[in-house]
């Protein structure tokens, strides 16, 4: 979708090249995001880990995504500190769109 609208973007294969915590805790904080919410609820990992019958702390949410980059809402797409956690064809135009 971004290359249909003549953007280049920076392309990250969670699994090939897993996030950092400091990368993500970085992340997250330019986005003013918290890890709950690109947390993915309906990944394989957050129901073999047995998430939903835990209550996790940022920093054990974030060392978790870092070690199962599963549990991460996939795509997340970054520009201008806004963000697109997920793939949502209406909220990616509105962030292609804005200047």
């Amino acid at each position: 979708m971004l290359a249909e609208h003549g953007i280049q973007a920076e392309r990250r294969d969670y699994f090939k090249s897993p996030f950092t915590v400091e990368e993500l805790r970085g992340l997250l904080n330019e986005i003013g995001l918290s890890p709950s919410e690109v947390l993915s609820k309906r990944s394989k990992a957050y129901r073999d880990l047995g998430l939903a019958d835990h209550e996790c702390s940022d920093d054990e949410l974030l060392e978790l995504m870092a070690s199962n980059p599963g549990l991460l809402r996939r795509p997340i797409v970054v520009k201008d500190r806004r963000a697109v956690i997920g793939f949502n064809r209406g909220q990616l135009e509105d962030l292609i769109d804005r200047e």
